[in-house]
């Protein structure tokens, strides 16, 4: 059964600001902006800064995603080992993946642009399901 009150809502917070965090990381020159860039034809200057709106939608989409995690990993009733947390993250990880290649099939997308962005996701999601299982 569901149960809101199980939810570990500071594991929530933190899974966020990782989110965040590495998406900051991951669409940058440090890791995968610059490819990312040219697969959706993008100049540095076209993407700098970002809008307010932008940046709190980004943040209220990880929060969402990683209170939904959370709520997943309390439907057992006991509480989230670093285990389950991991093999939850990654079964949820893949999932999106999937569904990310779907769309990218369809829209005929690169497998670059599709690993980006579904690795991105993965990453994050066996993140979420880590810290949660931690904390």
């Amino acid at each position: 059964m569901v149960d809101f009150a199980e939810v570990n809502y500071l594991a929530v917070l933190i899974a966020t600001i990782v989110t965040m965090v590495l998406g900051f990381l991951w669409y940058s020159p440090v890791l995968f902006g610059n490819a990312w860039m040219k697969q959706v034809g993008l100049k540095k200057e076209d993407v700098s800064g970002g809008h307010a709106g932008t940046y709190a939608l980004t943040a209220f989409t990880a929060i969402i995603g990683a209170f939904l995690l959370a709520l997943v990993l309390t439907i057992t009733g006991e509480d989230p080992t670093v285990s389950a947390g991991l093999t939850v993250g990654l079964i949820v990880g893949l999932m999106v993946s999937a569904k990310i290649g779907m769309n990218y099939l369809f829209e005929g997308r690169s497998l670059l642009l599709f690993l980006i962005t579904a690795g991105y996701h993965l990453v994050t999601f066996v993140l979420t399901g880590l810290i949660i299982g931690l904390i």
